[in-house]
């Protein structure tokens, strides 16, 4: 659910808390059902009241580094500052189809070749597979996400200071926070895909389509891993490297539900308010069988678009996250919007015309660049099982 929708249903909760409260016995109050749905409502509140905080911070967030961002423009043909788009998109295509250009038009692409005699692909494809990434990643919907064109140092203040009480032309007490720089790379990620000789000559939405659709999904996994378990070497810095270990489990193959709660409680507050749970399928099922004292259940089911829940705090599934297992690091708590995911808008394609000619193929070799890391570190912790 997107910030508008979960504001909604933030406000459809309270009507339905309210309207209990006006419906209740005066002298009696509420009665054992009543008691029981408003408590269950009230959990369903808090529970969209943390999503929220949590997306309202990231779009503060993602908002400034827009505003920070500064887009290359690319100089045109004729001696203006900018050059068509379109007219740009038009050669570009029909160089992917292998149709001949015209003089305009090749001096155009030759303008936006890389270093390996790919063109650089039209903005607007490239804003088209990253629109397609965000939408199957799960970190790119808890992350602070943007975009530019060039490498980045983001200054991380690890201690924010504190005022002091002063009296009337008192001294004032200072501050001195350690400030340290985060670098953001700029890392490749591509594959070469085939094309058969039919389909390039469709239209081009056809052949932009298809190509989209399959880098993307394959993009999608790379960046994916990369963001949660990456060693940041040729790749991100995934958030089980970068983040603090909040408990460590006193078994190697199962997890008590204190364990998760003193996770949870290891993360200072100021993250923790607009925190979640991030495991995998197989973890949830073993999160799913923890009982109280009475037999109930821990784990919460969310209904209508809410997700589930432990401690009243949201579970978010990542396929990517590890199994448990000796010394592995199954669950993460915290503020996934301190992880900074920058994405380099060049983007380069180029055709291979004789490479799979055998089959009836043409192959397009397209990269894009990405980084990736927790830029505070305590934000986000982990529960790490004994190592034997």
């Amino acid at each position: 659910m997107n910030l508008q929708e979960l504001r909604a249903l933030l406000a459809q909760l309270d009507t339905q808390m309210r309207g209990i409260m006006a419906g209740a016995d005066k002298e009696k109050g509420l009665s054992a059902d009543e008691a029981t749905r408003f408590d269950d409502l009230e959990k369903q509140f808090d529970t969209v009241q943390d999503q929220v905080a949590r997306l309202e911070r990231a779009e503060k967030r993602s908002k400034y580094m827009d505003e920070a961002t500064s887009v290359a423009v690319v100089p045109s043909n004729d001696g203006g500052n900018e050059r068509s788009e379109d007219d740009y998109q038009s050669a570009f295509w029909k160089a992917v189809r292998g149709e001949a250009l015209e003089p305009m038009e090749t001096r155009a692409l030759a303008t936006n070749v890389d270093n390996k005699g790919g063109y650089l692909v039209p903005e607007s494809f490239a804003d088209t597979i990253i629109k397609k990434v965000a939408e199957k990643s799960v970190m790119r919907k808890l992350a602070t996400v943007s975009s530019s064109t060039s490498l980045e140092s983001l200054p991380v203040e690890g201690d924010d200071g504190e005022n002091g009480w002063i009296d009337e032309e008192g001294t004032y007490p200072e501050s001195d926070p350690t400030i340290s720089q985060v670098q953001l790379n700029a890392y490749k990620t591509g594959r070469i895909i085939k094309v058969t000789d039919e389909a390039l000559d469709d239209t081009v939405p056809a052949v932009e389509g298809y190509i989209a659709l399959k880098f993307s999904k394959s993009t999608t996994k790379a960046e994916e891993k990369a963001f949660v378990t990456g060693d940041g070497i040729k790749k991100p810095t995934g958030v089980l490297v970068t983040a603090e270990v909040g408990k460590t489990a006193a078994l190697a193959d199962a997890i008590t539900g204190d364990e998760i709660i003193d996770l949870e409680f290891s993360v200072d507050e100021d993250y923790a308010v607009g925190g979640c749970f991030m495991m995998n399928r197989n973890t949830l099922k073993a999160i799913r069988k923890l009982k109280d004292s009475n037999g109930q259940y821990l784990w919460v089911q969310g209904f209508s678009g809410t997700p589930d829940t432990f401690n009243n705090k949201p579970i978010v599934i990542n396929k990517h996250m590890p199994d448990i297992a000796a010394g592995a690091k199954p669950i993460a708590f915290g503020d996934f919007s301190y992880y900074f995911i920058k994405d380099r808008k060049v983007m380069s394609m180029k055709r291979l015309d004789e490479k799979y000619a055998d089959t009836g193929h043409v192959g397009f070799r397209i990269d894009k660049r990405v980084d990736g890391k927790l830029v505070l570190p305590e934000a986000v912790k982990t529960l790490e099982m004994a190592a034997s």
